[in-house]
Formats: C-alpha cells, sequence, structure tokens
C-alpha cells in the first residue's frame, strides 16, 4: 500500500478510535476571553476536503479539493465567491490548472496567485500527480492568466503567505510523503519572478500552520517523514532572510490545521493529531511570543478544512471526516 494512503488509514483509524469531544473548555477570562463560534448557511458546493481559501479585498475564495470519500479521488476545479455581508456564495470560472487538493497562493494587489497541488486536470503523458503550475485569478474579470512557474521539484502541500506585496511560498511534500521539502521563495507579481530565500529550518513540512502578522512571516507544527507530527514554530524576517526560532505551540501536536489573522494575533485550530481529529483552538499573541487556548469550535472536530478572516472575523468550514460543507464565524470577545 503506497505510503500516502498508510498515512490516511492512520488517521482515518485514529478517527474511529477518538470522536468523543473532551469535556467544554472554560477559558481563565483574567487571560482569555473565548469569543463566538455562530454557525452560518452551508457551503453551496459539494462537500469536500483538502480545498483551500483565500480573501481578496472583502471577499473570501475557495477553490478545488476533493469530494472522494475514503481513499477515492474526486478532483474538484469549481471555484466559489463569499460575500460575508450577505452570506452568500457565487461560483466563479473553474481553476484552470492541473492540481485540484492542496492548491495554494496569496493575494497581491487585488488579485490572487495559486498554484502547486495534488491532481491531473488534463491529459498530459507527462503529467504528473504533484504540480508546479501558477495561476494569476483577476476578480475584476473573473478570468485566470497561467504565469512562471514554482520554480522548486512539483508537490503539494506547499505553505504560502503575503508580507508587503510579495508572495511568499514554500515547503510541501511529495504522495507518498517521503519526502520533506524545506526550500522557500519568494514572488514578485509585478515581475512574474521567483527568488530562492533561506530554507525552512522547522521539524514540518506537510499540514503545517502558516499565517504573516505585521511585516513578518509565521510557520510551525506540521509532519514531517519519517516522524508524524511537530510543534515547532518559527517566525521569518523578510528583511533580514532569516528565520527564528518562537514559542512552541502549546496544544496537542497536530497536521492538516485551519489558521486564519485576525490584529496582531494568529488563531490555529482543528486539524488531527495523533489519536483524534481537534475542535480546539489556539491564539499566537505575535507581540508577546505567546500561545493561549482560547476556544473550541462550534461544529463538528475536523481536519483538511478551509479558514480565513475578513474585517476581524474568522472563519472556517468544510473538512474530514464525511465530506463536510458546514461553514462557521468567529468573532473575538473585545476586551473591556
Amino acid at each position: 500500500m503506497p505510503v500516502k494512503k498508510v498515512f490516511l488509514l492512520f488517521i482515518a483509524l485514529a478517527m474511529l478510535v477518538s470522536c468523543k469531544k473532551e469535556k467544554p473548555f472554560v477559558p481563565n477570562y483574567e487571560n482569555a476571553l473565548p469569543g463566538l463560534w455562530k454557525q452560518l448557511g452551508d457551503f453551496p458546493g459539494v462537500g469536500r476536503v483538502r480545498a483551500y481559501a483565500f480573501t481578496i479585498g472583502s471577499k473570501a475564495y475557495i477553490i478545488g479539493g476533493n469530494a472522494g470519500s475514503g481513499f477515492n479521488v474526486v478532483p474538484l476545479y469549481d471555484f466559489w465567491e463569499y460575500d460575508p455581508a450577505t452570506d452568500k456564495w457565487t461560483r466563479k470560472a473553474d481553476y484552470p490548472g492541473q492540481a485540484a487538493e492542496y492548491i495554494r497562493g496569496f493575494s497581491i494587489n487585488g488579485k490572487a496567485y495559486l498554484g502547486t497541488g495534488y491532481g491531473i486536470q488534463y491529459d498530459d503523458p507527462g503529467a504528473t500527480p504533484q504540480n508546479k503550475d501558477f495561476w494569476e485569478y483577476n476578480p475584476a474579470t473573473d478570468v485566470w492568466t497561467q504565469k512562471a512557474n514554482f520554480p522548486g521539484i512539483e508537490r503539494e502541500n506547499v505553505r504560502a503567505f503575503e508580507i508587503n506585496g510579495t508572495g511568499y511560498l514554500g515547503l510541501g511534500t511529495d504522495n507518498n510523503y517521503a519526502a520533506s521539502y524545506k526550500d522557500f521563495w519568494k514572488y514578485d507579481a509585478t515581475a512574474d519572478k521567483w527568488t530562492r530565500l533561506a530554507d525552512y529550518p522547522g521539524n514540518g513540512s506537510f499540514g503545517v500552520a502558516a499565517f504573516a502578522i505585521g511585516g513578518k512571516g509565521y510557520a510551525g507544527l506540521g509532519g514531517s517523514s519519517p516522524d508524524i507530527v511537530k510543534k515547532d514554530f518559527w517566525e521569518y524576517d523578510p528583511a533580514t532572510n532569516k528565520w527564528s526560532a518562537k514559542a512552541d505551540f502549546t496544544g496537542k501536536v497536530r497536521v492538516f490545521s485551519s489558521q486564519f489573522v485576525i490584529g496582531t494575533d494568529g488563531y490555529v485550530g482543528l486539524g488531527t493529531t495523533a489519536s483524534s481529529s481537534a475542535d480546539d483552538w489556539y491564539k499566537y499573541d505575535s507581540l508577546k511570543d505567546s500561545w493561549i487556548k482560547i476556544t473550541t469550535y462550534g461544529g463538528e472536530a475536523r481536519y483538511d478544512a478551509v479558514s480565513f478572516s475578513i474585517n476581524g472575523i474568522g472563519y472556517a468550514g468544510t473538512g474530514n471526516p464525511n465530506l463536510k460543507k458546514d461553514f462557521w464565524k468567529y468573532t473575538p470577545t473585545k476586551k473591556q
């Protein structure tokens, strides 16, 4: 059995072992305010796993994923726009790239730049399941334009974020989870050019949590062959092209978590631990370099979900197990 299937089987068995939630989380109000999760209307596309979500201005977008259960692969290339003001979804032009699962990228100056991932959309004799093609999406015209390929080895499960108008992308793995890629690149959208930067020094390479806050990038947790899960956390400074170790994640180590940013705080939650899927969320205070458990998810525990934030509100939905399509928003409690 391929290593990828073995790894996914491990996760599936873990879900069967522990499906019960922990006791309700009661935060210490001197140190944490839990905020509120509220269920929204369901995502209107088919239930899916390993899709990708991102934002442009006041709108969010969900792209691709897999609608297959178990080890079945039902690739998805549909693309949807979400308006949080109306809680409405609108289907847009399908993704023209090869990948369906694990597409990743960033938004720069009102456009999205996406690529890599797993899938073979077109009958190409030389095509491999992992990809390096890269595309620009213009929401004003609903048009996709192919850009310069990602220059590293084709891969899936990369991490990406944007800092001050520049895109950053790297890490990832191959289909069998045998490779642990640590190379890290920046993308200049104006010049359509990639430049290699300092390699990621962390332990994880796939299922890593990543986001950008205040001109810095952050990445950590995740899995790495032949290990399973890690908890180290790192900060990237584009001004010096250096990574610095930060406070380790304090929750159960996990892969395939969800993340979003509100203000100077990064939120990491859901995912799968060594024993079960998770429903807890942790807040990383970038000013204090500290973690605290802040809330539990409003819906069922899950992994391979999508997440994003708009105007100080976090959103998460879809995911494993059982091809979910429910969607929730998180409103942080304001300090008095």
